[in-house]
């Protein structure tokens, strides 16, 4: 897992630097290069970062382009999840029983998104309250990030070696072409 959040991190990094040069070479107004942005860079603040570089309406076409992403997981993950084959027909009557029991495989985070989501539609916070929620979100996410940097071994990682990294950096390029191919193709 440390090595899928690594190049996560490394290519959506590349990405934030390199994004910002392209939108005048492949004829992206400002609308089309943060939905590029958006649908095929890997973290929000990623996102954020190399979109609003290219102006306020790219930045926010960005933004809303990969919390659409992420809102996707939650349906995303429940399908996969009831497509799996522990869901599937067959086998002894106690193990589809067992099946039939377990709690669907959704990660917590997602849930908590969707419900931060509904919560923040639904009742107007405080600015202040707003302001001082970003500080704590910053500090769980910096607190969880060092927890996976001091659990990382890179004896483990460099054991792994280099054509994870070559699969990773391969689907990034794969995401942003075809993303871009779909902008292109349906402006």
């Amino acid at each position: 897992m440390t090595y899928a959040v690594a190049c996560v991190t490394i290519f959506g990094t590349i990405a934030m630097f390199l994004f910002p040069f392209l939108p005048g070479l492949l004829h992206l107004n400002a609308g089309q290069f943060g939905l590029w942005t958006g649908s095929s860079v890997h973290e929000i603040a990623q996102v954020v970062a190399a979109s609003f570089q290219h102006g306020q309406v790219a930045g926010e076409m960005g933004t809303i382009a990969k919390l659409s992403r992420v809102m996707m997981l939650a349906p995303l993950v429940l399908a996969m999840d009831l497509l799996s084959p522990r869901h599937a027909r067959g086998g002894t009557g106690q193990e589809a029983a067992e099946a039939s029991r377990r709690a669907p495989a959704v990660p917590w985070f997602v849930l908590g998104f969707i419900a931060a989501t509904c919560i923040n539609s639904i009742v107007t916070i405080p600015v202040g309250l707003k302001s001082n929620l970003m500080w704590l979100t910053i500090f769980l996410l910096t607190v969880a990030l060092a927890a996976m940097g001091m659990h990382t071994d890179l004896t483990k990682l460099r054991r792994r070696g280099f054509r994870p990294a070559l699969l990773a950096a391969l689907a990034s390029l794969f995401i942003g072409i075809f993303s871009l191919a779909c902008i292109k193709l349906l402006d």
